[in-house]
């Protein structure tokens, strides 16, 4: 008699455990697709993160270098980060980056071609554009860059912090 009541005791138990386990499985998966639309939202406007601007200016050329009137002068890195937080791959494309001047919003004389970055689902990345130009920069103040980007029919605008240039 002890050992069938210890038997369905064990059995019971089994049994309690099995669906506890699957109870929470069951809410585990539920919390998971309750996350899932965040992921494959259409959200184009938050895959440029953040623009970061470097300004210089070399007036004199390296040492050992000889003069040429034709080298560049004026050199901006503008670092794009982004971010893809959707499950399918993105194209951005950059269509235009100006410089201009904090104080007056002239715009520095650089020049740049279109660019096209592909993200990847769920990718992260940091891309570098390198313009220059022959002339320096006319701003004797801070300056910004400000970026153009099309993603699929949506067009956005960020910029970056100001900078001061450095000579």
């Amino acid at each position: 008699m002890e050992v069938q009541f210890l038997l369905r005791f064990v059995i019971l138990l089994g049994l309690v455990e099995t669906m506890t386990a699957c109870a929470v499985l069951s809410s585990y998966a539920d919390d998971k697709y309750d996350y899932l639309p965040a992921l494959t939202m259409n959200s184009n406007r938050s895959l440029v993160k953040k623009v970061t601007l470097i300004a210089r200016e070399e007036n004199l050329p390296p040492l050992g270098v000889p003069i040429d009137l034709h080298r560049n002068i004026g050199f901006a890195s503008v670092f794009l980060r982004l971010e893809n937080p959707q499950l399918i791959s993105v194209t951005v494309r950059v269509t235009k980056v100006e410089i201009r001047s904090l104080s007056n919003g002239e715009l520095q004389s650089f020049q740049h071609s279109l660019q096209e970055v592909q993200l990847k689902p769920l990718e992260n990345s940091e891309v570098v554009l390198q313009l220059t130009n022959k002339s320096g920069y006319t701003a004797k103040d801070q300056v910004k860059a400000i970026v153009t980007y099309q993603v699929g029919d949506i067009t956005s605008i960020i910029e970056s912090e100001p900078v001061k240039v450095s000579r």
